[in-house]
């Protein structure tokens, strides 16, 4: 029987610069390094996705809590970062653009999948408050509502990154200071979600992803990498043992999902 991963149903993101490694006349510049790094986020995010609307069905009553904390770690992210990406990153872009509104659309399509994520957020503190029954079934439809949306999003995001070299006006303002930014608001995002939503991101970051190229990503420190995955993972058993990949950032077998699924 084959083993189910947390790479579908929702498709993940190819990032520019690998995409660029397969044509030998592309050169990679800032901007694709950047739209790179947010498809990684994004990437995360999206097994997370995979992971829970793949194992909902299959959660048997002794998982049933520490499964909506997952799910409850996953809202969060959603929420930490588009509120980092609002209130830091977009505007710092309009900014160094000078065109107003050069990322409306971004933000407006934050809007659509909103009410969906926090129908599924109230219901998991619903569950977890023990106002409500868990219904894995349940789940995967309120997954059907916004997930397509929010993909759809994340994977919109990328292309929009790379077109902003071509607002980039005289001094190439933006060029440089872009991989900076996003690096200020990634920053912020992780103290914004404490170790155990951090935790959560390292549960699913496939660093094999397209061919290794990503050993290395994110940029933190060795020592914090090396706290994630070797302290913090047996604290927070009941968030990672969810995830989409273990303790070496290897794509793994979802630890709910029969494997005849």
């Amino acid at each position: 029987m084959a083993p189910v991963y947390a790479d579908h149903p929702f498709p993940l993101i190819q990032t520019p610069v690998f995409a660029a490694k397969q044509d030998p006349h592309a050169k990679v510049d800032s901007f694709d390094r950047a739209a790179s790094e947010m498809a990684n986020a994004h990437n995360l995010m999206i097994r997370g996705l995979n992971s829970i609307y793949l194992q909902a069905p299959h959660i048997t009553a002794p998982d049933v809590k520490p499964f909506c904390r997952y799910i409850a770690a996953f809202t969060n992210l959603i929420h930490v970062h588009h509120h980092g990406e609002e209130t830091h990153f977009f505007p710092e872009v309009e900014r160094l653009s000078g065109v107003e509104g050069i990322m409306e659309t971004n933000v407006h399509q934050h809007g659509v999948f909103k009410k969906g994520l926090h129908d599924l957020e109230d219901y998991i503190n619903g569950v977890l408050a023990d106002k409500q029954e868990y219904d894995g079934k349940r789940v995967v439809q309120m997954i059907d509502v916004f997930g397509r949306s929010l993909v759809e999003h994340l994977r919109d995001e990328i292309p929009t990154l790379q077109r902003l070299r071509e607002v980039d006006g005289e001094g190439r303002k933006m060029a440089e200071s872009i991989e900076r930014i996003m690096g200020e608001e990634g920053e912020s995002s992780m103290k914004a979600l404490g170790m155990p939503g951090m935790l959560w991101c390292f549960a699913n970051l496939d660093i094999h992803f397209e061919d290794d190229i990503w050993l290395d990503w994110p940029a933190a420190p060795g020592p914090v990498k090396f706290l994630y995955r070797n302290v913090f993972w047996w604290v927070y058993t009941d968030l990672r043992k969810f995830g989409s990949v273990d303790r070496n950032g290897k794509l793994r077998a979802l630890y709910a999902v029969p494997k005849s699924e």
